[in-house]
C-alpha cells in the first residue's frame, strides 16, 4: 500500500503509514498497525478502520496518545459522534466523551462505574442505537503483575448463524421491547447498580423502544440477534412465560466462547467495536484497584428487521 498524505489541520504535509489489519486467532477481532491519531489520520485510514469493522467486528490500536479532542474528531472520522444519555459522567468541556472509572473524588465517582456488567450492545435501548463505540485505556489495574478488568465481545452475527433452523424460524419477524429503565431496575435487583440515578430529563430521553429480534447488518447486510440481557424485556406479542424462556435460550446461546473474543487491556489500547455485530461485558475483577477510560460513540441507523 502506497503511503498517503494527510489531510489534517493539525499536522499538515505529514504522510501517512501503511494500515496493516492483523486478524486475532478468535472468531473475531483483529489488531489495525500504521495510525498514529496523535498525528492525525487520513481519509483513507479512516475507510481502513471502517473496512476492517465490517469484516472483524472488533478492532485495536495499541500504544495510541489520545487527547479528548482527537478521540472525538477519530470517532467523527468513521460514524456520527453523539452526545452522552448519562451527562454526569461526561467529560468536563467534552459532553460527548464518557469517563470510565472507580476512582473516587471527594466521595463521588470521577467515572461511571459499573458499566458493562451485563452482555449489551450500546444504545439497543434507543431508536437509533450507537453504530460504534471506541474505549480509550488511560489506567489499566493490575494485581501482582496480571492485568485485570478485560473485556469480552460475542458475535451476534456468528451466533445467528449457528441457531438451529427451527429456532431461526421461530424468531423470523419478531420484536422486542428493549428499556433502559428495565436495565437499571435489573442491575439493582443483582446487587450491581453503583452509577447515579437518571434525572427526569434523562428518563423522558430514554423511552422504551422496540426493535427486531434479529436486525440486518447496515453495511454487510448479514443477520445478527439483537436481543440482550440487559436491555431486552420481552418478545412482542408472546405470551410472558414463553418469552422469557426464549429469550434465555438466546442469550445463553449468544454467551458461548466459541463466539468470543477476550481483550486484554494495555494503556494506550483504543478499542474500536461495531454495535450491530457485537455484544460486550465488563469484568470486574479488579476492586478498588483504579481503572480509567473514556468512551465515545457514533449514532446507528434505525434497526431493520432481517
Amino acid at each position: 500500500m502506497n503511503r498517503a498524505t494527510r489531510n489534517d489541520p493539525l499536522n499538515p504535509g505529514t504522510e501517512a503509514l501503511p494500515v496493516q489489519v492483523v486478524p486475532f486467532d478468535s472468531v473475531i477481532g483483529a489488531e489495525i498497525r500504521g495510525i498514529a491519531i496523535d498525528q492525525g489520520v487520513t481519509p483513507a485510514q479512516y475507510g481502513a478502520v471502517r473496512a476492517a469493522l465490517d469484516r472483524h467486528s472488533v478492532v485495536v490500536l495499541r500504544g495510541q496518545t489520545v487527547t479528548p479532542e482527537r478521540q472525538k474528531a477519530f470517532a467523527q472520522g468513521i460514524g456520527t459522534l453523539r452526545p452522552l444519555v448519562y451527562s454526569r459522567y461526561s467529560l468536563p468541556g467534552s459532553p460527548e466523551v464518557m469517563v470510565v472509572s472507580n476512582i473516587r473524588r471527594d466521595g463521588e465517582f470521577i467515572g461511571i462505574p459499573d458499566a458493562g456488567s451485563l452482555w449489551h450492545s450500546d444504545g439497543a435501548y434507543l431508536a437509533h442505537p450507537d453504530m460504534y463505540s471506541l474505549l480509550y485505556g488511560i489506567e489499566i489495574p493490575e494485581r501482582d503483575g496480571q492485568v485485570l478488568g478485560d473485556t469480552l465481545f460475542t458475535s451476534v452475527w456468528k451466533a445467528h448463524d449457528a441457531l438451529p433452523p427451527e429456532v431461526r424460524e421461530r424468531i423470523r419477524g419478531r420484536y422486542c421491547v428493549n428499556s433502559f429503565a428495565w436495565h437499571l431496575e435489573k442491575k439493582a435487583a443483582l446487587g450491581d447498580l453503583r452509577r447515579a440515578p437518571l434525572t427526569p430529563e434523562q428518563k423522558a430521553a430514554t423511552p422504551d423502544v422496540t426493535h427486531p429480534v434479529v436486525r440486518r447488518h447496515p453495511h454487510t447486510g448479514v443477520p445478527c440477534l439483537f436481543v440482550s440481557e440487559a436491555h431486552s424485556v420481552e418478545i412482542v406479542g408472546m405470551p410472558r412465560a414463553e418469552s422469557d424462556a426464549l429469550l434465555a435460550q438466546l442469550l445463553a446461546h449468544l454467551k458461548a466462547p466459541r463466539f468470543q473474543y477476550r481483550h486484554r487491556w494495555r494503556p494506550g489500547d483504543l478499542v474500536i467495536w461495531d454495535n450491530c455485530a457485537v455484544q460486550h461485558l465488563a469484568t470486574f475483577d479488579y476492586g478498588e484497584i483504579p481503572r480509567r477510560m473514556h468512551r465515545t460513540g457514533s449514532f446507528g441507523p434505525a434497526p431493520v428487521p432481517y
